[in-house]
């Protein structure tokens, strides 16, 4: 059978539930605004920008980290150092 005392629990919590609003019509916060600035928009508008020949830089320091970590064996102890 089921007690007073249960039910007296799940009253309260489906009470709480229904006040604290996370039930219910959501589907305007859940919408995507068409119009929203994308990132390159923002970063356009600020003057901030990567140039080509920063671009290939930091690809190029990309290719070296990934050379030097191919190399690393995985049985090796790696010592991180601050610099």
């Amino acid at each position: 059978m089921v007690s007073f005392k249960h039910i007296g629990i799940i009253a309260v919590l489906l009470i709480g539930l229904a006040f604290s609003g996370c039930v219910g019509d959501q589907a305007a916060d859940d919408e995507v605004d068409a119009e929203a600035p994308t990132a390159d928009e923002i970063l356009a508008e600020e003057g901030v920008g990567l140039t080509d020949s920063e671009i290939e830089d930091l690809e190029s320091d990309l290719d070296e980290l990934e050379a030097t970590l191919s190399e690393l064996d995985e049985d090796e102890n790696l010592t991180i150092e601050e610099v």
